[in-house]
């Protein structure tokens, strides 16, 4: 309730087309987003999945929401990729996680902010307990033959348990896979037998994406 009168005095505005709308994504941002077509898993990956091409007022979206800080944002774009999506069919959900530095610098991890919004009741959970341990280059300042060596062994999975059998990663961009395929290696290491990804955007022109 509280949240509704707060939007009435203070309305959203979109993070698409920065209109005063009410919304934080408008419908009419959402009629002009393009779905991915089908690919090829990334070398890595038992399967993968992207909802949307990532251009025009989805990468505005995007953008504030990792560099402006409008945690907000993850919420409505998280609604879209669980509505694109439909049901999920795994053991548990994963986000990618962020090193701690990143963490505190941007306040929140944008890839759990959208996963959250994928649990449904009879549905895989969200699971934690795969850590970045180790500070990166950000991906979009490498070429694609950098990428893989970038995030080599920077991912551990930290509990006692092992992970469950099969794992879909959860994350806001896709690029060229190496992040996801460095998290299937230590989620495999760990015990873990399947692992895919599915991602709310990708380029069409892959390696030009901003992650």
């Amino acid at each position: 309730m509280l949240e509704h009168i707060l939007n009435w005095l203070f309305p959203d505005r979109c993070a698409g087309c920065h209109r005063l709308t009410g919304n934080l994504f408008c419908a009419a941002c959402r009629e002009r987003l393009q779905p991915f077509p089908p690919f090829p898993p990334p070398p890595g990956l038992d399967g993968a999945w992207v909802a949307f091409r990532y251009e025009g007022e989805l990468i505005r979206a995007i953008h504030q929401l990792k560099y402006g800080r409008r945690r907000r944002i993850a919420y409505a774009l998280g609604d879209l990729l669980a509505t694109a999506v439909g049901p999920l069919s795994a053991d548990a959900l994963i986000a990618v996680p962020l090193h701690r530095d990143r963490f505190r610098e941007r306040g929140f991890n944008q890839a759990a902010e959208i996963a959250s919004r994928l649990r449904r009741p009879g549905g895989p959970p969200l699971l934690d307990g795969l850590v970045r341990v180790r500070a990166t280059n950000r991906q979009a300042r490498l070429a694609a033959s950098s990428r893989a060596a970038n995030v080599a062994g920077a991912f551990v999975w930290v509990k006692r348990t092992p992970p469950p059998c099969r794992i879909i990663l959860v994350d806001d961009v896709l690029t060229t896979g190496a992040t996801l395929a460095a998290c299937a290696t230590a989620l495999r290491s760990a015990g873990a037998q399947s692992v895919s990804a599915v991602a709310l955007a990708r380029s069409l022109i892959g390696d030009s994406v901003v992650q």
